[in-house]
């Protein structure tokens, strides 16, 4: 992987790219990351265990009605191959250095 700073993990990357913020999908993060979808989804399984990525409440209700990502959500009444939401906890802010 191609790093400006040779002692930044994969997951440490990871949680940098999450934290600049915008919407990602799986096979964009595996691309910029230059891993295999399979080895994000660990990654990701991971960094939920851990405490720095945790679920978005898809539970927005009429506020759905002018959301950007409306038609990829999970929530409640979207399709069941929806992809799931997550978003950095405090813990991963902190640790991507924005806390």
């Amino acid at each position: 992987m191609k790093q400006a700073n040779a002692t930044r993990t994969p997951l440490a990357e990871m949680l940098r790219l999450l934290a600049d913020g915008g919407i990602h999908s799986t096979a964009e993060l595996a691309r910029r990351l230059e891993v295999g979808e399979g080895l994000l989804a660990a990654m990701v399984d991971d960094l939920s265990r851990r405490g720095y990525l945790a679920a978005v409440d898809q539970s927005c209700g009429a506020a759905c009605d002018g959301c950007g990502i409306r038609a990829a959500c999970a929530a409640p009444g979207a399709t069941p191959t929806a992809p799931r939401l997550l978003a950095l906890t405090e813990r991963g802010r902190r640790v991507a250095g924005l806390g």
